[in-house]
């Protein structure tokens, strides 16, 4: 990574960073380290899958936009830092900022997990029925405000950064909201426009986890958004232990296997075979993720998921034991 470009501005000095961290005690500053997690990408992706996977059917639509608002907040971060290029405070402050970690992957503005934790949380505020409606934008206006403020005290974003990742994910939200009252899947093209467009601007950071992402969504979504599926539980957690870890055995792949080669488009633009397997992908992984519920609804009449689902402490979504069918008499337990 080359060295980037500095913001001396209020908003984009490490000097703010310094001041925050030694205004806190030492057990606040450790405690924003472990809140950060919950805006993670990983974290973020495996939240908005699950309530996905496990929402009630009929509050699909929902929470696939949910997961396409992930998606296009990945995007938006991947060409906005790889396009701005901006350092981060622990590498440019001077004297250095011993409280944060020596060194840190990636650019800096805007901050993803400002940007993830208001796109998603935002959104989940909006789209779930659990409690009242000021209560869940109370809990997700808490982590708006923390998850971004964590990354100030951490060191490794200015305030800038997260100020202006938490505007860019709530301003997603909206135009979620404007645009997908009848399909999904104009958001999954936006997010796959955005990630093209910055890859084509010669953004390298996370673009083409974000092609791949989008592209996958789009072309899952849009075939499978018209159809309904109601898997029982058991089906749903044996195929997503299957699918969730396929994303990070793309990006393990991607860390292992040097692809020589590649293909020059419009005469400028080179694309390396790596970055086209990666991209495939991240497109399959999280199609596979979009269809899930509707591949393991082909699962749920089948001797071993039923019997996992009298197991589980729920049955379909619900607590319905009508809903797992007739206990099996010993006479069909021998014949199987």
């Amino acid at each position: 990574m080359s060295e980037g470009r500095d913001l001396p501005t209020f908003f984009f000095g490490p000097e703010v960073n310094r001041a925050v961290n030694e205004a806190l005690p030492p057990i606040a500053v450790d405690a924003f380290g472990v809140l950060t997690a919950l805006g993670d990408g990983a974290t973020l992706v495996a939240v908005a899958a699950l309530l996905y996977w496990f929402g009630a059917a009929e509050d699909r639509h929902d929470r696939a936009m949910v997961l396409a608002i992930a998606v296009t907040t990945l995007a938006l971060v991947a060409g906005l830092k790889g396009i701005l290029e901006v350092q981060r405070p622990l590498y440019a402050a001077d004297p250095p900022l011993a409280f944060a970690p020596e060194t840190y992957p990636g650019w800096s503005t805007p901050s993803a997990h400002a940007m993830g934790a208001a796109s998603v949380y935002g959104a989940l505020a909006v789209v779930m029925n659990v409690g009242k409606r000021w209560q869940r934008y109370a809990v997700a206006a808490a982590l708006i405000v923390a998850i971004p403020f964590s990354r100030v005290v951490l060191g490794v974003h200015y305030l800038g950064d997260v100020i202006l990742g938490a505007l860019l994910g709530l301003g997603l939200v909206a135009v979620a909201l404007r645009i997908t009252n009848r399909s999904v899947t104009p958001m999954f093209a936006l997010s796959l426009a955005i990630a093209v467009a910055a890859f084509a601007l010669g953004s390298e950071e996370y673009t083409t986890m974000a092609i791949g992402a989008s592209l996958g969504g789009l072309l899952t979504w849009s075939a499978l958004e018209n159809r309904d599926a109601d898997p029982l539980g058991a089906s749903l957690l044996l195929l997503g232990l299957l699918v969730l870890p396929l994303l990070a055995v793309v990006r393990l792949l991607n860390a292992l296997i040097a692809v020589e080669g590649g293909f020059v488009i419009a005469g400028t633009l080179t694309v390396s075979l790596l970055a086209i397997l990666e991209t495939v992908g991240f497109a399959v992984a999280f199609g596979g993720a979009i269809a899930a519920p509707y591949v393991a609804a082909e699962l749920d009449d089948s001797r071993a998921v039923r019997r996992l689902q009298r197991a589980l402490p729920f049955s379909g979504r619900t607590v319905d034991p009508d809903a797992v069918g007739e206990e099996p008499t010993p006479e069909r337990e021998a014949g199987d």
